[in-house]
């Protein structure tokens, strides 16, 4: 792992806590995780999954495992996939699916217009246009080969779009369902639930040694 000068390696961690196991330090042991929940970001979601596992953290297992899916499959090499294990690669790819198939789905079907605003002169415009906005913009934003945002990230340039015959009333009210979130947070709450499961699977306790 690549680490700032502050930074411990991941060999030097490793070692950190072995010595934390052998010899049942508590104290030692909420250091060694205090740096590495301070460093976090300075190594690879990988070296800190393995970490989580072995060591029983499930807290570092569990941010970590989020952080790695933020990472393209492609980048993800045969080392990485050894060091963490068959069970937790096999959970990576498969929520992997499951959010790049929720994304395509968010992305190509805009929230329904339920009811209009007094002030939206033509219904039928704002529809069409609204149906165009959406795909032009947050379907862009989502599924850019290039560059695809995340979905706080796509929320907010949405909002600074043009919307063409829509009445300001209804880009108010459709504003308020995009701001309540409910299909943006499922991916943060099947996340949440994944990364518990294996925690539970992987028999994860951060009191295993008390």
């Amino acid at each position: 792992s690549v680490c700032s000068a502050d930074a411990y390696s991941y060999e030097e961690l490793r070692s950190l806590l072995e010595l934390v196991q052998k010899y049942r330090c508590a104290e030692t042991r909420r250091f060694a995780i205090d740096h590495i929940w301070d460093k976090r970001f300075t190594y690879h979601p990988t070296d800190l999954i393995k970490l989580g596992h072995d060591f029983h953290i499930p807290q570092v297992f569990r941010c970590s495992f989020m952080n790695l899916l933020k990472i393209p499959l492609k980048e993800i090499s045969k080392e990485h996939c050894l060091l963490i294990g068959e069970e937790v690669f096999v959970a990576f790819v498969y929520a992997k699916v499951m959010l790049d198939e929720h994304c395509r789905i968010v992305a190509c079907e805009e929230p329904v217009i339920l009811s209009h605003a007094s002030d939206c002169g033509n219904p039928t415009a704002c529809q069409e246009d609204w149906h165009a906005v959406w795909w032009n913009g947050m379907g862009w934003f989502l599924l850019d080969g290039r560059n695809p945002q995340p979905f706080s990230d796509a929320i907010k340039r949405f909002h600074e779009m043009q919307f063409g015959r829509m009445g300001r009333g209804c880009q108010q009210l459709m504003f308020q369902v995009l701001d309540c979130g409910v299909a943006f947070q499922y991916a943060d709450t099947f996340i949440k639930d994944v990364c518990q499961g294996l925690v539970h699977d992987l028999g994860i306790t951060s009191d295993w040694f008390l």
